[in-house]
């Protein structure tokens, strides 16, 4: 048997117990482990931590319900590992993804952010309305894609706390702004549940958010351009 990868797997918690057993399920099926698994339950009141109590792999810690970004900050704060990557409580990790991850990353040690394709899944009964994705394979930089080197959220900062959708989107175009290095590898890593309770099917504050973080990312990037005074302090 392989040793377990250098990895703190995070996986937000919020009244998801009837998906959440298949995701941790998926982290224990990875060719390569994670070392550390953090299960943050954000407030649930549904049991859906409690029903993993068989589950010794898992680190559970309970916070006050603060929100998805609320959540993967604090799985980072608790993260003992150099690599992080996280999983939603509703998708699920195809076997390979660590292995293939770790492998672009030892191949290429500059690399700060690895990725890789997703794959949608719909649950009996849901309508959805991109039937065209379905069947596809989709590249995109969502949380359960990523592989990310710790120290780059010392470098950038955590998940804004106050966007309640797209909280991911603003960090990874502030990882981009930085000039961080993202990889996509060929291999599929995750299969992404669509189902009547997915968040992203609020449409309106899912486009709030992406609108104040492509809003952040161009005054970052005015700020860039604008010629300063010698001697003068850079703008954060």
């Amino acid at each position: 048997m392989m040793s377990p990868a250098p990895v703190s797997a995070v996986v937000p918690l919020f009244n998801g117990r009837r998906f959440i057993r298949a995701a941790v399920e998926s982290i224990l099926a990875q060719e390569l482990r994670p070392r550390e698994i953090i299960l943050v339950d954000d407030g649930s009141s549904d049991g859906g931590a409690e029903s993993l109590a068989d589950c010794p792999e898992l680190r559970i810690v309970r916070q006050p319900n603060g929100g998805e970004a609320a959540a993967r900050n604090r799985g980072i704060s608790e993260a003992s590992q150099p690599l992080v990557a996280f999983l939603d409580q509703d998708d699920l990790w195809l076997p390979v993804k660590l292995k293939a991850q770790m492998a672009a990353l030892e191949c290429d040690p500059p690399i700060d952010i690895v990725f890789g394709p997703h794959r949608l899944f719909v649950e009996d009964g849901v309508q959805w309305f991109r039937q065209e994705l379905l069947d596809k394979t989709l590249l995109a930089r969502l949380p359960g894609t990523l592989l990310v080197r710790r120290s780059v959220f010392e470098r950038i900062g955590l998940f804004r706390e106050d966007l309640k959708l797209g909280s991911d989107v603003d960090w990874t175009w502030r990882a981009s702004d930085a000039g961080l290095r993202f990889h996509s590898i060929a291999e599929t890593v995750l299969l992404r549940r669509i189902h009547d309770a997915n968040a992203s099917m609020d449409m309106p504050q899912f486009i709030l958010g992406l609108l104040k973080g492509a809003g952040a990312s161009l005054a970052r990037k005015q700020r860039v351009a604008i010629p300063r005074p010698a001697g003068a302090t850079p703008p954060k």
